[in-house]
């Protein structure tokens, strides 16, 4: 029996520490992981012929390597009437600049790519009614349009519009569900 607990005792605490080891490291692992990003809030459906700069969320991203560049690109649209949502850098390295959104915010697109003088469009799954702006290494300051567009006329006669972080007593919205399928351009 002596012999038992001699070799039981230190077995016992060896699995102890085991355990107490797996432990530490599930625990530490559920501690370090990203908290779970929230789901996007649809955009609100209006009717609309025509889209202007004051329909149109933008959210800036510098994908090259000049210094403040989003940030000089915000105040510029939102001089034109854009509402800025973001402005930050991003790992995305493009070329050319790329305006990306929902293709059923097409109207939208084309008025903000209509800012600069050359950019392209690429077309994603958003329910947010957001467009964003990826300035490639390529970018400038002097890479906007003389004389922009204003507005554009929209072909399915509704804008989906980025919801507001505050509620609007109005209630002439309705949100729009998640797109089926996206292509890129």
């Amino acid at each position: 029996m002596r012999v038992f607990r001699l070799i039981a005792t230190p077995v016992i605490l060896l699995a102890l520490l085991g355990l107490l080891l797996w432990g530490a490291n599930w625990g530490w692992k559920a501690l370090t992981e990203p908290l779970p990003t929230p789901s996007p809030t649809p955009c609100v459906m209006q009717s609309a012929t025509v889209v202007t700069p004051a329909q149109v969320t933008i959210r800036v991203y510098n994908g090259g390597f000049t210094t403040g560049l989003a940030n000089r690109t915000a105040t510029k649209l939102k001089d034109a009437g854009f509402k800025i949502a973001k402005t930050t850098n991003t790992e995305e390295m493009l070329e050319p600049t790329v305006i990306r959104g929902n293709e059923r915010e097409k109207a939208m697109l084309e008025l903000v790519r209509g800012q600069f003088i050359e950019a392209t469009i690429e077309y994603d799954q958003r329910v947010d009614g957001t467009v964003d702006v990826i300035l490639g290494r390529s970018a400038n300051d002097k890479n906007f349009a003389e004389a922009p567009p204003t507005e554009i006329v929209t072909d399915a006669g509704m804008v989906c519009v980025a919801a507001s972080k505050t509620p609007t007593p109005s209630g002439s919205g309705t949100p729009v569900p998640s797109p089926s399928a996206s292509t890129n351009e």
